[in-house]
């Protein structure tokens, strides 16, 4: 590529980056230019969180190749190209596939060539990536100070979003429990409901009470009724999709919407959870205590499917299950 056109093809980024393109998809068309400046088949933007880097903002060519997936092709901070191009600002990668700290999702995918540079000065946050899968074609000295240079201009917006998107997770957690809270599941799950009957397809909604919970906070403390709501989200969330909308509406009440699941799959999956929880020991001081949940179910009807309508039919459910020896799963008819 003549110089005149990287100059031309540098420009056009910035200028994009300027005017907030990014806003519009995700940086999907701004990494598109960033490909084609390098000659490179992709480019990506990736995130540190706990331990790994995480490519959320990618080209067209990663998000439509079929491979894409951010749990799959995350990179461990420090057994990676990261963790040596913090040295110098950016590492080349002229053989990946020989490279000792190759991610093996990415060697499998093709990944010949390789060139990454570093977000953030004073503390580095994440990487801006660009790779080679149909080309072996080398990377040079003069590509990863361009490289760089783009790193360095796209680090102060990049960390403006992620800043933006950790009040925005705040506001829609619960403070204990990690869940997501009541407005999140208001936003959200219309939007879900709107979807199911728009496509036709099965939504339902489980809502748990644990059994007996005021004698915990009476007797132990709340810093006790505390741990117990803790442990019950992480049952909660080890029993649902990724899909699923796992909440805690409040004290001890917790709801989980299921898109694409019948009443059938719904009662499982209750049932999963009831018994995890019955089987749960806790020990407080010298006491040993066993809690139990009960649960009330309810399906979407085509005719008349609303959130508060599965709110209250669920809430109808449990509280059958409750006036009927609690421990139990019930369902709304």
């Amino acid at each position: 590529m003549k110089c005149e056109e990287k100059i031309g093809k540098l420009l056009r980024i910035i200028e994009r980056v300027a005017n907030k393109e990014y806003e519009r998809d995700n940086w999907r068309t701004i990494l598109d230019d960033v490909a084609d400046l390098f000659e490179a088949d992709g480019a990506a933007l990736g995130e540190i969180k706990d331990g790994y880097i995480y490519y959320t903002r990618v080209s067209s060519s990663i998000l439509g190749s079929g491979l894409y997936d951010p749990e799959n092709f995350k990179v461990p901070v420090w057994w990676s190209a990261f963790s040596e191009a913090l040295l110098k600002g950016y590492l080349i990668v002229n053989d990946y596939r020989a490279y000792e700290r190759a991610v093996e999702a990415w060697k499998k995918a093709g990944l010949k060539t390789k060139l990454v540079a570093i977000l953030g000065t004073d503390e580095p946050f994440g990487s801006l990536s660009v790779g080679r899968v149909k080309s072996e074609k080398p990377f040079t000295e003069e590509d990863g100070k361009i490289l760089k240079s783009l790193a360095f201009i796209f680090s102060f917006i990049v960390k403006e979003e992620m800043e933006k998107e950790e009040l925005m997770e705040k506001a829609i957690r619960d403070y204990l429990t990690k869940l997501y809270n009541r407005l999140f599941l208001e936003e959200e799950g219309r939007r879900e409901i709107e979807r199911a009957k728009r496509y036709n397809y099965p939504i339902s909604l489980i809502m748990f009470d644990l059994d007996d919970f005021k004698r915990i906070n009476d007797e132990y403390g709340h810093s006790k009724g505390d741990e117990i709501l803790i442990r019950f989200a992480q049952v909660l969330r080890s029993r649902v999709r990724k899909t699923d909308i796992p909440v805690r509406l409040g004290g001890e009440e917790f709801v989980v919407l299921l898109p694409h699941t019948c009443l059938e799959d719904a009662v499982n999956v209750a049932e999963r959870v009831r018994s995890a929880f019955e089987n749960m020991i806790f020990r407080f001081d010298s006491s040993v205590v066993r809690l139990t949940v009960s649960a009330g179910i309810a399906c979407c009807d085509p005719v008349d499917c609303g959130l508060d309508t599965l709110l209250y039919k669920a809430d109808k459910a449990m509280y059958k299950a409750k006036r009927e020896g609690k421990n139990k799963v019930e369902v709304f008819v």
